[in-house]
């Protein structure tokens, strides 16, 4: 029978300004198929960037492990990159997380921004397993006190010791279930996730992102000089599902801004509310029109000839 190893990790941004984080710790904890212990460390980086205030704030009641000037002595994330991909990828071990999409995402962050290939592994998140096994949702270290893991040596927020944190919780599921930590793992496959996926989903959110904001470009705004004028002077908003097709939905504030309306985030006082193609409940247009709101749907904007 083949051994495996088990390799918990856990990362500390210096901020996640623009959705990216960019990493100044990752640690980790590798333990053999019986979750002995066998290695951990710290990996303390230069995160080149500057520190989101909060995290030194003395409002944050869970500070950074580590001194600002400390974690810029360190070389940065290139420099461990030979390190860190065996670790990860040697086809020997099974990766672990709480949380653990996020984590995967500042790991693949890092390796764009350093021009390096993806270290591509896939990882399981320990967090769903606890909300599914105890179906409740609490915090690492509330996870830990719940299941009266030993946690005196150890602070939240230090890398290591969140890795350290989760290797305990998980090990206390697999003496609840008295399964070994790989048939765990297997019988809940459903909770790991890739590194490809975590990479597709954060291309889905930038371009989420990207259309969301030139919709809102045409926000408050009236042409000056309108290609008709079909709606001179009418406010409009956007019902939420209209957002579900963002490419349709740039067409219909593109078509509204052409014709001279102005579209609004919120009315307030009367104008037009942009459904897609649904069929509203008779109580709810009652409700919308009592307001003095306008139903308008989206594909009578749409048939308007270009």
């Amino acid at each position: 029978m083949e051994h495996k190893n088990f390799l918990f990790f856990d990362c500390e941004c210096a901020n996640c300004f623009d959705g990216i984080g960019k990493i100044c710790s990752l640690g980790y904890v590798l333990t053999d198929d019986e979750l002995n212990v066998i290695e951990s460390e710290d990996v303390v980086m230069n995160p080149e960037t500057e520190f989101d205030w909060y995290l030194f704030s003395p409002k944050n009641k869970c500070q950074l492990a580590y001194s600002k000037d400390y974690f810029r002595s360190k070389p940065n994330f290139d420099a461990f990159y030979k390190k860190l991909k065996p670790l990860f990828s040697n086809g020997n071990t099974y990766v672990a997380g709480f949380a653990v999409a996020n984590d995967v995402g500042f790991v693949n962050s890092a390796c764009e921004r350093y021009n390096r290939d993806y270290i591509n592994f896939r990882a399981f998140d320990v967090q769903n397993l606890l909300d599914k096994t105890f179906n409740a949702k609490k915090k690492l270290f509330e996870w830990a006190e719940f299941l009266e893991c030993d946690m005196s040596a150890l602070a939240s927020h230090k890398s290591v010791d969140d890795a350290m944190a989760t290797m305990l919780v998980f090990k206390k599921v697999c003496e609840k279930e008295n399964k070994s930590a790989e048939q765990l793992m297997k019988d809940n496959k459903g909770f790991f996730v890739t590194t490809e996926q975590v990479a597709l989903a954060a291309e889905e959110r930038k371009y989420k992102k990207e259309m969301t904001a030139k919709i809102k470009e045409f926000y408050n705004r009236r042409s000056p000089n309108p290609l008709r004028h079909l709606y001179d002077g009418q406010k409009f908003e956007l019902n939420k599902k209209v957002f579900s097709d963002l490419e349709r939905a740039l067409n219909i504030a593109k078509r509204i801004y052409e014709g001279g309306g102005v579209i609004y985030e919120r009315l307030k006082g009367k104008g037009n509310i942009v459904f897609l193609d649904e069929e509203i409940a008779p109580e709810k247009m009652a409700s919308i029109e009592a307001k003095g709101y306008k139903i308008i749907y989206a594909s009578e904007i749409e048939k308007i000839v270009k």
